[in-house]
């Protein structure tokens, strides 16, 4: 049994050294989601891959908008609007749970990033960050379970199965200046399932969106805490950490 976990394990990461050059051209990238209502720009949002590492982005270009925000030490998310979703009725509870997730993730990692004291209401010297959860497709697990025999019998199999079993999450969201209301950026974006030899989240229903999740959290807290010049990089497609 332990041979054959290790031939997987070997034949899988070739395979997986393979598509992680296909990922740094952006072929393994989820293809950008179609805007909805949420967004106040969504015909001028555009990739800005100098700057943020999202499927579109949109920035006030008023240097004046951004000079009235100067100074701003305080930072409040928005409860995550689910609105715009397609909901199945068994879906209710797990868009719940994930608005929930990412709100409190988002006001973790500004927490630790120390710019910005989070806060709950908008107020004065407060950014404002609103968030939309406007796609939420589970991974299929059982086809992950049959991809994973697939993987024993030859290796690698199931990592190209699992292009065919992933499930993908996406989100936009706003950037204001709590004070005056002021749009100050927009974005959007959408993951799927990262790849993986062996990934203990493709047994579970959402775990492989909370990563994205956790990124997308990360990815915002650096934008709003960096200057212009500053490049945020986008988060890795492929990974060995199973967890």
């Amino acid at each position: 049994m332990k041979h054959i976990f290790i031939s997987r394990w070997i034949g899988s990461a070739f395979v997986l050294a393979a598509l992680s050059l296909t990922a740094q051209a952006g072929v393994l990238k989820a293809s950008p989601a179609p805007p909805t209502p949420f967004l106040d720009h969504p015909q001028t949002m555009s990739a800005e891959p100098a700057r943020a590492p999202f499927d579109k982005a949109w920035f006030n270009p008023s240097t004046r908008t951004w000079d009235r925000v100067k100074g701003f030490n305080r930072v409040v998310i928005m409860p995550v609007n689910t609105s715009y979703l397609k909901l199945k009725p068994r879906q209710q509870e797990d868009v719940t749970n994930m608005a929930a997730y990412m709100r409190e993730q988002f006001q973790q990692e500004f927490a630790k990033g120390g710019k910005y004291r989070v806060v709950n209401q908008p107020g004065k010297r407060t950014l404002e960050i609103q968030l939309a959860l406007v796609e939420l497709k589970p991974t299929n697990v059982p086809g992950n379970l049959i991809s994973t025999g697939a993987g024993v019998v030859a290796p690698g199999a199931n990592l190209i199965g699992s292009q065919l079993t992933h499930g993908n999450i996406a989100f936009e969201a706003k950037l204001r200046n709590a004070e005056t209301g002021e749009l100050l950026a927009e974005y959007a974006d959408r993951e799927n399932d990262k790849l993986a030899p062996l990934s203990f989240r493709d047994y579970s229903t959402n775990a492989h969106s909370r990563r994205a999740v956790q990124d997308w959290a990360k990815q915002t807290e650096e934008l709003v805490s960096t200057p212009a010049s500053h490049k945020v990089p986008g988060a890795m497609r492929v990974t060995l950490n199973p967890f």
